[in-house]
Order: C-alpha cells, then sequence, then structure tokens
C-alpha cells in the first residue's frame, strides 16, 4: 500500500510539474503587435495605443505608434513565472512621466496559438495588452 501512495504522489506531482512547464513552453519569443489599453477606475478613461513588443531570450523591447502620451516605449529584461511575465523596464526616466505607459512589472499572460494576451491590476488601473505574433 505505501508503494502504491508513493508511486500516485509522484505521478501526482509530475503532473503539475508539466503543467507548468507547458504554459512556459507555449510562449515564444519573437515579434508581436497589438493594442495597450490603459483604463483608469477613477475617471472611467480608456486610453488605446498600438504597440510592438520585440522578445529575445531573455530582453524585451517595445514602441508605441502614439506621440501624445510619451513615454510609451522601453526596454529591458523579463523573466516567466507560471501564468506571468515580469518586465523590468532599464530606460533612464525623468519624474514628470507617469510609470502607467511603462511596461513594467507583473502581468498576468496567456497563450492562444500566435496571440499572446497580458494583463495588469492595481486598485487605480488596469492595463492590458492584446497582441498577435508577426516574426519570429
Amino acid at each position: 500500500m505505501k508503494k502504491v501512495i508513493f508511486i500516485l504522489a509522484i505521478i501526482l506531482s509530475c503532473y503539475g510539474c508539466e503543467k507548468i512547464n507547458d504554459v512556459n513552453s507555449k510562449f515564444s519569443t519573437g515579434t508581436y503587435v497589438g493594442e495597450k489599453t490603459v483604463h483608469y477606475f477613477g475617471t472611467n478613461y480608456d486610453f488605446v495605443d498600438t504597440i510592438t513588443i520585440e522578445f529575445d531570450s531573455m530582453k524585451y523591447r517595445y514602441l508605441g505608434s502614439t506621440s501624445t502620451h510619451p513615454p510609451d516605449f522601453g526596454n529591458g529584461n523579463y523573466l516567466i513565472k507560471n501564468n506571468s511575465i515580469e518586465f523590468n523596464d532599464e530606460v533612464a526616466r525623468i519624474d514628470l512621466y507617469t510609470w502607467d505607459w511603462i511596461l513594467v512589472g507583473e502581468h498576468k499572460f496567456r497563450v492562444n496559438v500566435d496571440s499572446l494576451v497580458m494583463n495588469q491590476n492595481s486598485s487605480y488601473i488596469q492595463i492590458s495588452c492584446r497582441l498577435i505574433k508577426i516574426a519570429k
């Protein structure tokens, strides 16, 4: 009986590991293009921008299409953990800019074939990105 329980414990622990690795294995590096929406809860205001993100093995670079609300650009390192991706922006910023427009911090994500959906929430803002992979 102890052997059966031990074997079941090993099988179940391996199954959990495969599930986590499966989420990570669906993400692939390359260039993604799509919409970034910033929603402010207090004013119920949405700002939408078209962005491009280039993912290398552990580096990213992104650029927004609008110049009306800078700085919608950046680059740095990223780390994938379970169902989240954490961005560490390395661009020097001045205090006048708001961090709401910078792709930084932890975002929940999911991958569907060639699309990438990312979300980041706080008490006053929601940031969501819906992107399609266009190049490897």
